[in-house]
């Protein structure tokens, strides 16, 4: 049996308690201990609020087992299917869809809080495609399109330190390109350098960049009647911002096109220092892959594709956790004095932890007190 969380790991989850969200207070104490796992139930002094201290992660009110949670976490992340996992785990289908759910629901929370105060040099924008049910071409006017048909991802990650800091799924329209490059600027730190911005052609990103990165001016009046002129937005001198344009061929890449949008005459210096011989998109492209090959339901050519959209959203959420906390990236090993190689998760070389999360660890987090 793991060894359960340290008290001073956990805070009080009831919102009118002072200490609420608050860790290390020593306020907790546990009144009794439960269920095959040892589960410990929990009581506030300041508040004398009584509860679980699974109470708010993804395995509050699972029956299963917490070793077959883990597992079955880790099956749906092996490129395994509910039905796969299901049998493999030997646990019923909807046990795995459950905790496939709540499970992306936490993830999504514990993304929310863990990722932010950023400092990256560029960041990297794609979209990647998915479907749900059945693919946009057999969509017929009786489907529901929030429902079925094509489902995209829009990404963003950090190149440097192969972070995700961007999901943003549902239909690939300029509504959803403007929120995933909105919740990415909302990741960086207040201190933080404005990082240069490489996507690919896609059109809504130049005014989605500039709506977000932009500088409003106030519009000069032409006349004293009426509302005020809505502000300019203007490109501000450090932002640099290039698309990457693959054009195909028979089905192959013919040329790639560099077309700078935003800081032309910068373009070539960020590009040096970054390292690179070229503007690019290949550590997104390279997420992308990844992904594809972790979760079944993005697998072109697949029977296990999602048949609801929440499973699919939820499950997108789980990969991302994983990848960022949880998976090591070689390209990311540091070589030590001793001649050793250490190994780093996203997170480690982003700053945001220091130390690699197992499944386990991740399944007993909770958002609240992040």
């Amino acid at each position: 049996m793991e060894t359960r969380p340290d008290l001073e790991s956990l805070s009080c989850v009831n919102p009118e308690c002072k200490e609420f969200g608050q860790r290390g207070k020593g306020n907790l104490s546990v009144r009794k201990t439960y269920g095959r796992d040892q589960i410990r139930y929990l009581r506030c002094s300041s508040c004398s609020e009584e509860f679980s201290e699974r109470k708010g992660t993804a395995l509050f009110n699972s029956k299963i087992a917490e070793s077959k949670a883990v597992s079955i976490i880790e099956h749906l992340d092996s490129r395994c299917g509910v039905v796969a996992t299901a049998r493999l785990v030997k646990v019923a289908k909807d046990s795995v869809s459950r905790l496939n759910r709540i499970t992306g629901r936490v993830f999504k929370s514990l993304h929310n809080v863990l990722v932010k105060d950023l400092h990256p040099q560029a960041l990297q924008f794609d979209e990647k495609w998915a479907f749900t049910e059945k693919k946009q071409k057999n969509v017929t006017s009786s489907d529901d399109p929030s429902q079925v048909g094509d489902h995209w991802d829009v990404n963003c990650i950090d190149p440097h330190s192969k972070l995700l800091l961007t999901l943003v799924p549902g239909r690939r329209t300029s509504a959803s390109i403007k929120t995933a490059v909105a919740d990415a600027a909302s990741r960086l730190a207040l201190d933080a350098p404005r990082p240069a911005i490489f996507t690919d052609g896609e059109p809504a990103y130049e005014e989605a960049i500039l709506e977000v990165f932009g500088k409003p001016y106030a519009s000069p009046r032409t006349s004293n009647l009426g509302r005020p002129p809505l502000p300019i937005m203007r490109v501000p001198h450090d932002l640099v911002y290039a698309q990457v344009i693959k054009h195909r061929q028979a089905g192959k890449v013919s040329e790639v096109e560099i077309r700078p949008i935003f800081g032309k005459g910068k373009l070539d210096e960020v590009v040096e220092a970054l390292g690179w011989q070229k503007a690019n998109t290949s550590a997104i492209e390279r997420f992308n892959l990844t992904d594809r090959c972790r979760n079944a339901r993005k697998a072109r050519k697949s029977l296990t594709f999602s048949k609801k959209s929440r499973l699919h959203d939820a499950q997108s959420f789980i990969s991302v956790l994983l990848y960022n906390f949880h998976h090591c990236n070689r390209s990311l090993s540091l070589r030590m004095e001793d001649g050793h190689w250490q190994k780093r998760t996203p997170a480690i070389a982003a700053g945001l932890s220091e130390k690699i999360f197992s499944v386990l660890e991740l399944l007993r987090l909770s958002a609240i007190g992040r």
